[in-house]
């Protein structure tokens, strides 16, 4: 089938979940014989090219970046993107196309496509859908509403779009929220990758139609393990994109105190000014701290040089990539209460409020005085894993009841 997926960013440009997702999608699609095209926003600034072709990984991509007129706002309908991305799918003569994003695009753009009679589906990666924020994590000083309320959400929006007064910023929540839900009322079907975001994202928006959970499961093969610890001490460490939102300081803290330990992170620090912090509160706290920067497939995964994973995200996960990617390789795992998370651990792993430090200080204090413990958790570690390949055959079947529902 000739299948255009549709993105926010992709590699090389950025790696995060959503783009790995993708990424692996796009390849398994291709493997299993489909003709594959990914349409993808850009966070670098139009220079003078409406469409910028590239091919990564031996599948065409193309960037449609904004301009300055196109920012990031409560609309993200984009008129002009929107006409570019459904032209190329229609040049390409894709008979389908799958929707993992609209944030640096357009909201419009199953609408669009469905309106030239190419079908769609799509996958909500995040909580996007209920927040402008993307993950529902509201500034200090406000609480996150629960359900479909939006008491809160003026404020919040607020903070990041001043200008706006109250009435304006109400009412830019309600217009979001009605185009969003047509928006997915265009979809042949929505899927999420868990339970957890299933029932949040069904409560948030909210959204009539049923939400069908296809976790993305293990990217890539699996072929290296965990090795015993090397230096004598109980190796602790997270790996990713090393944001203050997945925890990195409340870690680093954490860790303040403990005898025999080595904390490890793994990944780009995104933000220079936060790396900083980090070294400076770990050298404060004399916490030993082993940095290893940016990984990709090739070579062992971070995940092998740890004894315990730690995952202190601060946002409502939806999935967890990298819980999986832990336990696939030996290692058993600590998660935040936040989100989907607790979904992945199964028993070889243990939940701890994210508040504040004090939680997960005692968990690795105890583990870190009775080593032990690590033994009775990796007894319980899954011996299968949910793989991409499973997520593309069920993708698979869902294109073809698009393009089945479309032409009739």
């Amino acid at each position: 089938m000739r299948v255009a997926l549709v993105t926010n960013n992709y590699p090389p440009e950025f790696v995060g979940g959503t783009e790995r997702v993708v990424c692996a999608l796009a390849r398994a699609l291709r493997d299993a014989g489909d003709d594959v095209l990914v349409v993808t926003g850009s966070d670098v600034p139009h220079a003078g090219s409406d469409v910028v072709p590239a091919t990564h990984e031996g599948i065409p991509v193309l960037r449609l970046p904004r301009r300055a007129d196109e920012p990031y706002g409560m609309d993200v309908s984009r008129p002009r993107v929107r006409a570019l991305l459904v032209a190329e799918l229609r040049r390409t003569q894709r008979a389908c196309v799958h929707v993992h994003h609209w944030a640096s695009l357009s909201s419009g753009t199953l609408r669009a496509a469905r309106a030239v009679g190419i079908p769609g589906i799509a996958t909500l990666h995040d909580l996007w859908t209920t927040c402008p924020r993307f993950f529902r994590r509201p500034p200090a000083g406000i609480t996150c509403p629960t359900g479909a309320r939006r008491d809160a959400c003026a404020d919040c929006i607020r903070r990041d779009l001043p200008g706006l007064d109250d009435a304006a910023a109400r009412g830019s929540l309600a217009a979001r929220d009605a185009d969003l839900r047509a928006e997915l009322a265009a979809a042949h079907a929505v899927t999420v990758p868990s339970e957890t975001s299933r029932a949040k994202i069904a409560a948030q928006l909210p959204f009539e139609r049923p939400l069908e959970v296809i976790p993305h499961g293990l990217l890539e093969p699996v072929t290296d393990r965990a090795s015993p610890a090397r230096s004598g001490r109980l190796r602790i460490g997270t790996f990713g994109n090393l944001v203050e939102e997945k925890g990195v300081l409340l870690l680093v803290e954490a860790c303040a105190g403990l005898l025999g330990i080595e904390l490890r992170l793994a990944g780009r620090f995104l933000d220079p000014a936060f790396e900083a912090r980090v070294r400076a509160r770990a050298q404060a706290l004399g916490v030993p701290l082993v940095t290893t920067g940016a990984y990709g497939a090739a070579g062992d995964h971070p995940a092998c040089d740890l004894d315990l994973a730690v995952f202190p995200s601060l946002c409502e996960e939806t999935y967890g990539l990298v819980v999986e990617e832990a336990l696939a390789r030996g290692v058993p795992v600590l998660v935040s209460d936040r989100g989907a998370l607790r979904e992945r651990i199964g028993e070889a792993g243990l939940v701890v409020a994210v508040d504040e430090p004090t939680p997960l200080a005692a968990l690795l204090r105890g583990f870190a005085a009775e080593p032990s413990r690590l033994t009775d958790l990796r007894a319980k570690l899954p011996r299968h894993f949910a793989t991409m390949s499973t997520a593309a055959d069920r993708y698979r079947a869902l294109y073809a009841r698009a393009c089945r529902e479309g032409a009739s």
